[in-house]
Formats: structure tokens, sequence, C-alpha cells
């Protein structure tokens, strides 16, 4: 058997109450094409919007709803992407979104209120948000719940090994799976991700211990407020980078720091390069290292 239930949103209203009439009405959340096509209709006339979640997707609709010609605020319990990219390249994204007039708020545990004229955002401080449009980013749950009995999960978790599987005869691939990793045992919810778990999930369940171990290495991409950036390694990233190479404008760069573990990470931001040479800087370094 190969599990491959994938996740589903997280939603700040319960999930009981999606589709109910009322706050969870006005929480959109972006996961599937008819989602997308959903908050593509609401930003056609221009709402105000709250945006919760300081990650890639809160990042990536903020900057689309900017584009749009809304009014946006984001809210994030730190500042944006520096949890999944590091303070350095976090703060290269969020000058470009302060600069094109995106809002930041600082608030933990969020929730959703309706005040009669219109939903609005409360944040734990009891700082009120008011929006005419609420999107919620705030990451994914895995589809699990129905192995519930099964002894398959651990802590919750369903759980893999090197080579995909839960047992002999059952493998699982993609969001829900828990991989193991350099930084620890965890989903890695990523496109990259899910396509080499699946390659040894596949070759898992058919030569057992003969398969190839997984050794995954990230790769990631986002593209907001005029930064498109791309990123081979682990992140987050401590400190500045070790190497830096200039691009064809003030925007553009060309990055890399050396980890703990004596992995590289690299990144492009507004830098054309190949992914396969990027991957290359960041497992074997420059030819020539540049002082920052």
């Amino acid at each position: 058997m190969v599990i491959a239930s994938g996740s589903r949103a997280k939603r700040l209203a319960p999930e009981h109450d999606a589709g109910r009439s009322g706050e969870a009405s006005r929480e959109l959340t972006l996961r599937t094409f008819e989602d997308a096509l959903a908050l593509r209709e609401q930003i056609v006339r221009r709402p105000s919007v709250v945006v919760v979640g300081g990650g890639a997707l809160g990042m990536e609709v903020a900057s689309g709803c900017l584009q749009a010609g809304c009014s946006v605020t984001l809210v994030s319990d730190a500042p944006p992407l520096t949890r999944q990219l590091g303070g350095f390249l976090s703060g290269v994204f969020v000058a470009a979104a302060t600069r094109r007039g995106l809002r930041l708020v600082s608030g933990t545990r969020a929730r959703i209120a309706d005040s009669g004229s219109g939903p609005r955002v409360v944040l734990a401080d009891g700082t009120e948000l008011e929006a005419e449009l609420i999107v919620s980013a705030i990451g994914d749950e895995p589809n699990v719940s129905w192995l519930a009995g099964t002894g398959l999960l651990v802590g919750g978790e369903l759980r893999v090994d090197s080579r995909g599987r839960v047992r002999p005869d059952i493998v699982a691939a993609g969001d829900v799976a828990s991989i193991p990793a350099r930084q620890g045992t965890g989903r890695v919810p990523l496109w990259i991700s899910a396509i080499e778990q699946a390659k040894a999930a596949a070759l898992g369940l058919l030569l057992g211990d003969r398969a190839p171990a997984l050794d995954f290495q990230p790769y990631f991409w986002t593209e907001a407020f005029g930064v498109s950036l791309k990123s081979v390694g682990f992140t987050p990233v401590e400190g500045i980078p070790g190497y830096w190479e200039p691009g064809a404008d003030e925007e553009s760069m060309l990055v890399r720091w050396e980890n703990r573990d004596g992995t590289g990470t690299a990144a492009a931001l507004n830098y054309r390069i190949p992914v396969p040479k990027l991957r290359r800087l960041a497992n074997t370094g420059p030819a020539v290292q540049v002082a920052v």
C-alpha cells in the first residue's frame, strides 16, 4: 500500500464551521485551484485584506493582493519568512514589502470574530483588525485522521524510514509523511520533497533494504513584492552569507552560507542562474571565496 493522502490548509475558524455563514465563510485559504479562483474573484473588487501568516504563502498572497490594488495588512508573530529562511533573506523581503505599501502587524493567537458590519481578526493582545477579506496562510495539517486506530501513527504522525517505509509492505510519500532529514524527523511540504519521497518510497516498496536511502536536499522558490528567490539547501540560515556576488542591479545577488553541519545553502535573489549551477554552488562552494 502507498499512502499519499496529502494535507489540508489550517483555518483560523474551527473546521466544523467551514462553509457556514458568518466568520468562517469570510475566511479564505489557498490550497487548491478552486481556492485560487475564489481568491481572484474576491480581489477583483479591491477589498481591504488581512492576511494571517508570515510564511511564503502569506507573503505571496499579500503581494498579489497589493498588486491588484488592495489595501493589505499582514499579521505574523515574527518577522515574515524568518522561520523559513532566516533573518538575512527575511530582511530583503520585508524591506521590499514595506516599500510597496504592505502594513505589517505583529500578533499571536489570531482568531476571527464578526462585528456585524463585517469580519475582523482579533489578536491575543486585544488588537482588532477589520477587513472585507481575510486570508489565512497559517500552515497545513496532514490527512492522517483516517489512520487512527491502525497502529501506524506515532504521536499523531505518519513516520517513515529513509526508504519511505511505514512497514515493509506500506510506504508513504508527500505532505502526509514525516521523513528523517539532517535537521530531524518531520514533514517537509515542498514540491521537490514530494518528488524525491515518491522515488524513495517506490524503490523501498519494491527493493526493501536494497533500495537507496533518501538523501534529501531542499530546493525552494518564491516570488513576492518584486523579489524572486531560488534557494538550494537547508534553511533557515544564520547570519550574513559568507559569499556574495552582486547581480545586474542593487536588488540582485547570489549568496551562499556554510552551515554548522558542513552543508551549504545557496540563494539567488533576482539573479538568473540555472538550478543545477545553484545546486553546485550550495554543495561545493564558489571557485573563489569572496568576503562580504
